[in-house]
C-alpha cells in the first residue's frame, strides 16, 4: 500500500508538470501573428472563399488514431452551428494523408472544414508539434487579424468564450 501511495504521489506532480511544460512553448506564441496558414488540401466542407486572413479561426488539430479528438467533434459541430453566421471558420486540421483520414471521415461526421497539412508546417508555426512531441487535440484561436489569441483542449473552448474571442474581449478569468 504505501508503495502505491509512493507511486501516485510522485507520478501525479510530474504528469502535471509535463503537461504544463508542453504548453509553455505554445503559450509563448499567444499574441503574436501567423502570415500563412498551411493547408495541403481541402478534405471535407470545402468553401467557396478559401481566403481566411479576415476571419476569425478555430483551429483543431486532430488525428485519426486520436480517440479523444473524435470524441471532441460533436462538440466542434454545434459550435460551429452556433457561430455559422458570424465571422468565423472551424478548420479541422491533421497531418495525415487523404487516403489515410478518408475512412475516418466515413464513421465520423464532421461539420466545420476538414483539411491536412502533410508537411506539419502549420503544427510547427503553432507549436503543435514541438521538440517531436504532438499532444492532441489541440485547439488554436485565431482572430481577424491572424494573431494567436488562445491555445486550449476542445472541451475547454465554450459558447462562451468564442463570444468573448469575436468581440476581442479578454480570454484570460
Amino acid at each position: 500500500m504505501v508503495k502505491i501511495l509512493l507511486i501516485i504521489f510522485l507520478y501525479i506532480p510530474f504528469t502535471l508538470f509535463a503537461q504544463s511544460d508542453l504548453l509553455k512553448p505554445q503559450l509563448e506564441l499567444i499574441d503574436t501573428k501567423i502570415d500563412t496558414i498551411n493547408i495541403s488540401d481541402f478534405l471535407l466542407n470545402e468553401p467557396l472563399d478559401k481566403n481566411f486572413n479576415k476571419k476569425f479561426k478555430v483551429l483543431e488539430f486532430w488525428a485519426t488514431w486520436c480517440r479523444p479528438c473524435l470524441k471532441a467533434v460533436p462538440h466542434l459541430n454545434k459550435l460551429q452551428q452556433k457561430f455559422k453566421d458570424s465571422n468565423i471558420v472551424f478548420l479541422s486540421f491533421t497531418y495525415e494523408t487523404p487516403q489515410k483520414v478518408k475512412q475516418t471521415l466515413k464513421k465520423v461526421k464532421f461539420e466545420t472544414v476538414v483539411v491536412t497539412d502533410t508537411t506539419r508546417t502549420i503544427h510547427r508555426t503553432l507549436r503543435i508539434e514541438y521538440n517531436r512531441t504532438m499532444p492532441l487535440p489541440r485547439t488554436v484561436l485565431i482572430d481577424n487579424e491572424n494573431k494567436i489569441i488562445w491555445y486550449g483542449s476542445p472541451e475547454k473552448l465554450t459558447a462562451k468564450l468564442v463570444e468573448k474571442f469575436l468581440k476581442k474581449t479578454s480570454l484570460r478569468k
